[in-house]
């Protein structure tokens, strides 16, 4: 998921029209199909190679009160993806970026996304196509890295999440340790492809 993710938060990523709470995947079905979307820049072939579980690096619970995270980024992905998406980060997480310190546990780090649509509105005003907002949201709206050393300490101490438009978990084992393969490219950065904005 290269800058898929972290252009989280990252990444990114807050959830439009959606309150905190979601329910954990016990209650909820499996998505066993991921999204082109979802690995970018990995392949699940990539995943299986690696010889890992995928199982331990799941986060399947959508953090509470993440509407009201602190900015980080944001950005806007083309080609396939074509999205427009916001970086959000917990205080914790917040604190280690503005510090240039590596996260500490309990860092959570989100990427909420929207598909990109031209502005009628705004672009009759103006007199040309030139103003784009967030339009629906996509089937990799929400995606959330959970800093936790011991649970996730073959995935680099990050735990990765996607939830589609419907608030369902991705649960894909080879999927989702796909995540942590393509973050292995900024291992040094303790595996967060997102930089603070300034």
């Amino acid at each position: 998921m290269k800058r898929t993710m972290w252009l989280l938060l990252t990444g990114a990523t807050a959830a439009i029209l959606l309150g905190a709470g979601a329910a954990s995947s016990s209650d909820q079905s499996n998505t066993s199909q991921a999204q082109p979307a979802m690995v970018a820049g990995s392949t699940n072939a990539e995943a299986q190679a690696d010889g890992q579980a995928g199982k331990q690096v799941i986060v399947t619970k959508i953090p509470a009160g993440y509407r009201d995270w602190k900015f980080v980024s944001a950005a806007h992905e083309a080609g396939q993806l074509n999205d427009i998406r916001v970086v959000i980060a917990n205080d914790r997480a917040i604190k280690a970026y503005r510090s240039g310190k590596p996260f500490p546990d309990g860092s959570i780090i989100g990427r909420v996304a929207w598909k990109m649509v031209p502005s009628d509105e705004n672009n009759a005003t103006f007199g040309r196509a030139q103003s784009f907002v967030p339009g629906e949201a996509p089937d990799w709206y929400l995606q959330f890295l959970e800093k936790d050393s011991k649970k996730y300490a073959a995935t680099g101490g990050w735990g990765y999440s996607n939830f589609d438009k419907n608030l369902k978990p991705l649960t894909d084992e080879k999927t989702m340790y796909a995540c942590f393969t393509c973050h292995k490219a900024v291992a040094s950065r303790d595996y967060i492809f997102t930089k603070y904005a300034p």
